[in-house]
């Protein structure tokens, strides 16, 4: 069974994350970026790397999030197709939201297509709640995005 290790990302990671991202969605970042975030004060970015003997430091998930005030807001999280569905991403944003308490934050704010059923059933298990809709959001498809928010002050 592979262990897992979640770690801060630093510029080495940037290339398997540029392909987990490739590989996760149809209109991916690019490298300027997740550089960006990287040199952003207000930006914290973590990764999960596996680290056993077949697949040594390999990067299979990332999440990349914001603090303004008292809120986080998470700009991006992905799990390498053949990761997903192990629970890698409810620990990226248990610690995105456990590093955001420790900062003063009390929520979180995120969006995501409606279409995203598994990302959606995600968030709504982690306790966040629809509270708006920004139409045409998304510029390859013209869909809508729904803003989630989550209460950190409840069960993290």
């Amino acid at each position: 069974m592979a262990q897992w290790q979640l770690t801060s990302v630093n510029l080495a990671d940037i290339n398997p994350i540029i392909e987990i991202e490739r590989q996760s969605f149809s209109w991916p970042w690019k490298r300027v970026s997740f550089l960006g975030e990287l040199n952003n004060g207000q930006a914290c970015s973590y990764m999960v790397k596996l680290n056993d003997s077949t697949h040594a430091d390999k990067v299979i998930a990332y999440i990349f999030f914001r603090q303004v005030k008292e809120e986080l807001h998470i700009l991006k999280i992905a799990v390498t197709p053949a990761w997903r569905s192990r629970g890698i991403a409810s620990r990226l944003l248990k610690k995105c939201f456990t590093t955001g308490l420790k900062r003063g934050a009390t929520s979180a704010f995120l969006e995501v297509r409606p279409s995203n059923a598994s990302a959606m059933a995600l968030y709504n298990k982690k306790g966040f709640r629809i509270i708006g809709r920004r139409p045409k959001y998304y510029t390859d498809t013209r869909e809508d995005a729904l803003v989630l928010m989550k209460n950190l002050k409840e069960d993290v």
